[in-house]
């Protein structure tokens, strides 16, 4: 075997929403498309409403001082804050306005008062008349932000998914006046106009403050018996702005209010406690049954006798010297079942539905999502549960899906849990209550909670009974196929307030096979984290039948290095990739072997292992403010490493980005298994999803220059390395012969996005990074020496393209000389996400040399933009507006970009200067660029092709077209271009049934603005009977007359053929939705190319793929049989159909790469045809089910026929 060949890379982006343009909008879509058919899950939306829910998602400040943003409170810019103070029904005191029951507060980002409404920073109500003469929670309480979160959600959602809701299940529901309650320190109250904070005291707004001229009578009257009850004067208990206290039951640790009713306003308990210490006094059991009272002697106003109080879930309960209760607002409290939960809205169930159908099922759930108000018999769902019976909740969760299909396919669908709480299970399927782990209580009372490394819960350390039923249920519903997501809201179970709580939160995520809970402390993460969950709902409710897809193929003479990537990697669930190496052999029919010589993803994970992750591996990065080449290091006392911004851009909120750089580079020493806060990898390298790995090993240029050859030879022996780009934020360099990783770079153009990486939610929130697909070739420098390099450009990940000096791998020892050969990289206001390879070619102008490559998608002028760039320098050359060329061209109000180049020497002269290069765009113009001027400001650009189909549906080319000369070459002059239509870059492309074609177009280098008219149109014919079990296909062969005389086919000149440009045929017989997204080759005479079909219906895998064979001249079949259409490994007669050569046969259900080819002498001439994609039941010929393959024929005669050329 001889040569390097390429299977291309995917074309399945999955990236940003970006508006480009007045008004056109790409919508990528953030996950690979390909492994996705849309279905309609089902999913239940449990809510825990416990009476905690009423708290605040408003972090406030403290009492140190701390001002600006976080005094959001509505209390003091002074005010000791916690987030999660529990405020419905707050300002009904208005003597404590300013203390305990605040009036208004200022309305937090994402979050819409439900009653009065307002705009984020504007003061409103906490709580709000309604008709009827109720009141009704108008305030940003955790259960008013997730009610607000479901209806949005809903809103979006439910055309494609269907839901169902639950809460608690409570009887005897009753209305409550609530009251703050605030614990003195050891010594008593203290009183205070200074704001001070030590290690076991703080203080709060005195809620006595300024009570002698209080409006209320009640008030004044209760703190002139307070003050006496302490023994303080009026003066001193009157007069002082703030409180000293121990706690309060506003703390996140807390979070409680005294619900009682036909109490005084303000009033304090003191004396005798008893027991003066609940936890040394009462047992676990007398805490499980529910018996734990703490009670006082004495109480300030008098009126009662005796005062005691039980702990709610917060698992709190009062025991300092001294309580002091101000009344807020009001709330509720019930008796919650442990057993079974309430279904408040069953599992929908649409099919298919209309718009009125949509509307009529959310109307369903807003009754129950209403703001909650002062009436018990209202519908709402209220914060009134004493406890948390997680596992009640859960259980009823595993009955509400229905058993049937929504769907006209008969699929079952995927089922999930979105399990919203702010707190932690508390009362067991026993009807036991627990204190929440990681509470005072659970402390005091020996209850404890004990987790492994991998975030799970260890169960054989572990006490809670109530965590661990809630747990056990989880994984019942995993094991019945149903995920449970996770959102903690409300600072109370924040990691930076409760770490016990985040902890339990993550191992009741992993138990549910989502990895991470979300922690969500305002409305802004909330409303973040419940997208993000539905996102990867609809990713996850996908076929993945080719979940670990083989994303592109390259081969050397004896290897194949497949490139790949999984979704969903054990044991963590994250997004992983490989590079593995296979090797070839042929005898008559090629065989690939069935296992790997290296993979890479394992050679990664030892290479970085202990410290080689600082050691052993070299990383560079772009400086784009410095622009130079510089080691991918966090710069310590005047070291080498990357800027200031780039520092900024790993640490966007916090100041760990030196780990975060660390952790990119490989160190696991902060992921969630070893105790930090990073996410945790099951491999370090990332997903490979668009980017095409390129070889470079001995240069193999057409040039035939002295100076080249000589080159040739001195590097005959370099080390051969694989480049490829990864989702996690690299370009890697593979040594091709064992896997090792040689070095790695990294973009500046992902830098803003690179702290996701290390977010423990980032498996649900996948971002793109370096995922375009590389380009080698070799250039002189201004020196005249000859260089090899590498350019490519992110896909999705970035607006960038960069190049490195690959000359001598060898010489690339340190990190300081690996950022040397980081020649520059390229940004401009014109660029879009950089998607196709670039070219690199010889040209007639200074320097003698250039890189071409498209604009790509989702720029934010929405124009297809042709660049050429210096490949020492990354200066520009020539930059043209393509769009302000043909202005009648593009649409601005549909979405544009160019796409993929191809550069041609339009005399078929290889290792000549091109002068031509072709590209398309994403509204289906093919553009002529001549770029044979010695000056770049010469050159032009012509609109060669519109592609539409018959309705005038432009069609959108995302592949690089194939160029060859035309089959009359030399007798008349110009190129065929070939390309196919279609995209697969936004959810809705999946159903998209326009009619989309293959393309062969003559340019005679001057002709203009052809439309599919100007072509002859060929005739496919999808064969009904298979053969050998695959379905296939051919294709007419109309003759037609060129444009031009002595036409090379048999027709009568001048009187029976038409004067056309060119052929076409439309792509229907794969199905509806039959698309081009990968470039077409030119070999041996034929143009082959595949194509994808995304599945129609719900229930099977992402689509199926063609490989197609059409004669280069006429698009009919090939002129002999090509594909062995049989799978017997021989190409012969019996590879025909009514007396034609087959065009196509099926490959089977996975998405196939750019094809590519192998040739052997081996047992006489034959050769091969290798697709990436390839599974376990596709058409496969290799005995290797990562790869499809079949044989074909290059005969001889093909070779040797005059009438074709291969451009180089």
């Amino acid at each position: 075997m001889g040569g390097i060949l390429l299977l291309g890379s995917l074309l399945l982006a999955a990236y940003w929403v970006r508006g480009g343009g007045s008004t056109a909008t790409l919508a990528i879509s953030q996950v690979p498309l390909i492994i996705t058919s849309p279905a309609r899950p089902q999913v239940v939306i449990a809510v825990t409403n416990s009476e905690s829910m009423d708290g605040s998602t408003i972090t406030y400040c403290n009492g140190t001082g701390n001002s600006g943003a976080n005094c959001n409170n509505g209390f003091s810019s002074t005010y000791t804050g916690r987030g999660g103070a529990l405020l419905s029904g707050s300002g009904a005191v208005s003597a404590l306005s300013g203390s305990a029951s605040p009036a208004n507060y200022p309305v937090p980002a994402n979050f819409t008062p439900p009653v009065s409404g307002g705009a984020a920073g504007s003061m409103q109500p906490y709580t709000s008349s309604i008709s009827g003469g109720k009141l009704a929670d108008n305030s940003p309480s955790r259960l008013n932000v997730a009610k607000a979160g479901i209806l949005s959600i809903l809103n979006t959602y439910l055309a494609t998914t269907d839901f169902g809701l639950l809460s608690y299940q409570i009887s005897g529901t009753s209305l409550y006046t609530t009251w703050v309650y605030y614990m003195s320190p050891a010594g008593g109250f203290g009183f205070t106009n200074t704001p001070t904070a030590t290690s076991s005291t703080d203080t709060v707004l005195n809620p006595c403050y300024g009570y002698s001229s209080s409006s209320s009578s009640t008030v004044k009257s209760d703190c002139g018996s307070i003050a006496s009850a302490l023994g303080a004067s009026a003066s001193t208990v009157g007069g002082s702005q703030y409180m000293t206290v121990g706690a309060t039951s506003d703390d996140a640790n807390i979070n409680d209010v005294l619900y009682s009713s036909g109490l005084d306003p303000v009033f304090m308990t003191y004396g005798t406690v008893s027991p003066s210490n609940p936890y040394s006094y009462y047992s676990l059991n007398s805490y499980k049954n529910g018996s734990v009272v703490v009670s006082y002697s004495q109480l300030a106003p008098g009126g009662h006798t005796s005062w005691g109080t039980s702990p709610t879930n917060a698992g709190f309960v009062p025991f300092s010297p001294q309580v002091m209760y101000a009344q807020r607002g009001w709330g509720y409290g019930g008796s919650q079942s442990y057993s079974a939960a309430a279904t408040n809205v069953a599992m929908t169930n649409l099919g298919s539905p209309s718009a009125s159908q949509l509307t009529s099922a959310y109307n369903t759930f807003v009754p129950f999502l209403q703001p909650e108000t002062n009436s018990a018999s209202s519908g709402e769902i209220k914060s009134a549960a004493g406890q948390s019976p997680i596992y009640a909740l859960l259980k009823t969760a595993q009955g509400a899906f229905t058993s049937g299909s929504s769907s006209s396919s008969g699929c079952t669908p995927q089922k999930y849990v979105v399990l919203i709480t702010d707190g932690l299970p508390t009362q067991d399927k026993n009807g036991n209550y627990w204190p929440p782990a990681g509470s005072a209580a659970a402390t005091g009372y020996g209850v404890t909670a004990s987790f492994n490394a991998d975030g799970s819960l260890n169960s054989g350390s572990t006490n809670d009974q109530a965590l661990l039923d809630a747990i056990s249920q989880i994984q019942t519903l995993a094991a019945s196929g149903i995920k449970t997501y996770v959102i903690g809201l409300g600072a109370g179970v924040a990691p930076a307030t409760n770490p016990t709580a985040a902890q339990t939160l993550t191992a009741m995520a992993v138990a549910g096979n989502t990895g991470a809970y979300y922690p969500a402390v305002n409305p802004a993460a909330f409303s973040t984290a419940l997208g993000a969950i539905l996102v990867q709902i609809q990713k996850g409710s996908y076929d993945q039948a080719s979940v670990a897809l083989n994303s592109t193929t390259l081969s050397t003479s004896a290897q194949a290095f497949l490139a790949s990537f999984n979704p969903s990697d054990t044991p963590y669930s994250d997004w992983t990739g490989n590079l593995a190496a296979y090797s070839l052999t042929a005898n008559n029919a090629l065989s690939v072997s069935s296992n790997a010589s290296w993979q890479a993803q394992t050679q990664l994970d030892t290479l970085a292992g202990g410290t080689g992750w600082q050691n052993a591996r070299l990383i560079a990065a772009w400086d784009g403010v410095n622009k130079k080449g510089v080691p991918f290091e966090w710069p310590v006392s005047g070291s080498a490493g990357i800027n200031s911004t780039q520092q900024s851009q790993l640490q966007p909120s916090d100041s760990k980005g030196s780990l975060r750089l660390n952790y990119l580079r490989g160190d696991r020493s902060q992921e969630a298994q070893n105790g930090g806060g990073f996410r945790n990898r099951s491999h370090l390298l990332g997903d490979i999803v668009d980017s095409g790995p390129v070889y470079v090993g001995k240069p193999d240029g057409p040039y035939t220059d002295a100076s080249y050859l000589s080159f040739t030879n001195a590097n005959a022996s370099r080390t051969p390395l694989i480049y490829v780009g990864a989702n996690d934020g690299m370009l890697h360099a593979f040594n091709a012969n064992t896997g090792n990783e040689a070095f790695a770079f990294v973009p500046n153009g992902v830098f803003a996005n690179l702290y996701q990486l290390a977010a423990t939610t980032y498996n649900n929130n996948h971002v793109y990074f370096v995922d375009g697909s590389p380009q080698a070739g070799d250039v002189q420098f201004s020196d005249s020496s000859w260089h090899s390099i590498v350019a490519g450009g992110l896909g999705g990940g970035g607006q960038t393209i960069y190049a490195l000096d690959v000359t001598s791998p060898s010489s690339l020892t340190t990190e300081a000389a690996l950022a040397s050969a980081v020649l520059w990289e390229y940004g401009d206001s014109g660029m879009g996400y950089t998607y196709g390879r670039p070219a690199i070619a010889r040209i007639n102008a200074a320097p003698g040399y250039a890189v071409f490559f498209g604009n790509g998608y989702a720029s934010s002028g929405n124009h297809a933009i042709f660049y050429a760039v210096n490949p020492q320098t990354g200066a520009t050359l020539a930059k043209m507006d393509l769009c302000a060329v043909v202005s009648s061209a593009c649409n601005s109000s549909a979405p544009q970009g160019l796409s993929g180049v191809v550069a041609v020497n339009s005399s078929g002269n290889a290792g000549s200067a091109v002068d031509m290069v072709y590209a398309g765009d994403l509204q289906g113009n093919v553009w002529a660029i001549n770029v044979g001027s010695s000056s770049p400001a010469s050159w032009s650009a012509r609109l060669l092709f519109t592609a539409t189909d018959s309705g005038g549906n432009h069609q959108p080319i995302t592949g690089a077209p194939a160029a060859t000369l035309n089959p009359n070459f030399p007798k008349q002059k110009g190129t065929m271009v070939y390309f196919g239509t279609g995209q697969l870059l936004t959810q809705t492309d999946l159903s998209n049934a326009n009619t989309q074609a293959f393309y062969g177009v003559y340019d005679n280098l001057s002709v203009s603005a052809l439309t599919p008219a100007k072509l002859v149109q060929q005739a496919e014919t999808a064969i009904a009977t298979t053969v050998s079990g695959f379905p296939t296909t051919t294709i007419s062969s109309t003759t037609y007359n060129w444009q031009a005389p002595n036409p090379p086919l048999s027709c009568v000149v001048g009187s029976t053929c038409p004067t056309l440009y060119g052929w076409y045929y439309n792509l229907s017989f794969g199905g509806s939705g039959m698309r081009v997204l990968t470039d077409p080759q030119v070999f041996a005479g034929n143009v082959v190319y595949t194509t994808f079909t995304p599945s129609s219906t719900p229930c099977t895998s992402g689509g199926q793929s063609y490989l197609m064979s059409s004669y280069y001249a006429t698009g009919g079949p090939p002129l002999q049989p090509f594909l062995d259409a049989n799978s017997d490994g021989v190409v012969n007669g019996l590879d025909i159909y009514s007396q034609l050569p087959l065009s196509g046969v099926l490959l089977g259900s996975f998405f196939a790469s750019t094809p590519a080819f192998v040739t052997s002498n081996a047992g006489g001439y034959s050769a091969s045809i290798l697709v990436g994609g390839g599974n376990s039941s596709s058409r496969n010929n290799c005995a290797n089910g990562k790869l499809s393959c079949t044989s074909s024929s290059p005969s001889q005669q093909y070779y040797s026929w005059s009438g074709w050329w291969q451009i180089l």
